[in-house]
């Protein structure tokens, strides 16, 4: 009886904390949908949601592959509760091709892509100040979308002769 009891116990644990990850996942996933997709526009969204809690002083880093022939957007959307998030955008080698700043009203960097690459979305999650901070520390969505569109061709119309 006692087994069945201590069991039971952590069975409930068990699935409280199951139920709060997917809690959580699915809020991010609706802040993602109601603020990302309408900030795409008027590139397509690829398919790829990519969003996460983060809390005060986190780091991530996500390689993702770009395609020739393409302009993309890579949009970066965050809690407010976080803070002032910042992101950078490098090339294999390390190189930063992009890199956002405190305060940006523009959380994105529209690019052209003319040779397929993969580049690395770094995120970075402003630390809190120990001053103003009551040693609780926030948690908030971050999410990362890419949207496309073919590169605009110069195409010339020729008229046949008869």
């Amino acid at each position: 009886m006692k087994l069945l009891n201590k069991s039971l116990v952590v069975s409930s644990i068990l699935i409280v904390f199951i139920g709060l990850s997917t809690s959580s996942f699915a809020q991010c996933t609706s802040f993602t949908k109601k603020q990302g997709f309408p900030a795409l526009e008027p590139f397509t969204h690829n398919g790829q949601l990519t969003s996460t809690k983060f809390m005060p002083g986190d780091e991530a880093e996500i390689e993702m592959t770009f395609n020739a022939g393409n302009d993309y957007r890579a949009l970066v959307l965050w809690q407010e509760v976080l803070g002032n998030v910042t992101f950078k955008i490098k090339d294999k080698t390390g190189k930063v091709l992009f890199s956002s700043k405190a305060g940006d009203t523009k959380p994105y960097w529209d690019f052209r892509v003319n040779n397929t690459q993969q580049l690395i979305v770094c995120v970075s999650i402003p630390k809190m100040d120990d001053k103003t901070s009551n040693k609780i520390l926030p948690q908030g969505c971050v999410s990362i979308l890419v949207g496309f569109r073919p590169q605009e061709k110069n195409v010339s119309k020729v008229k046949m002769m008869k």
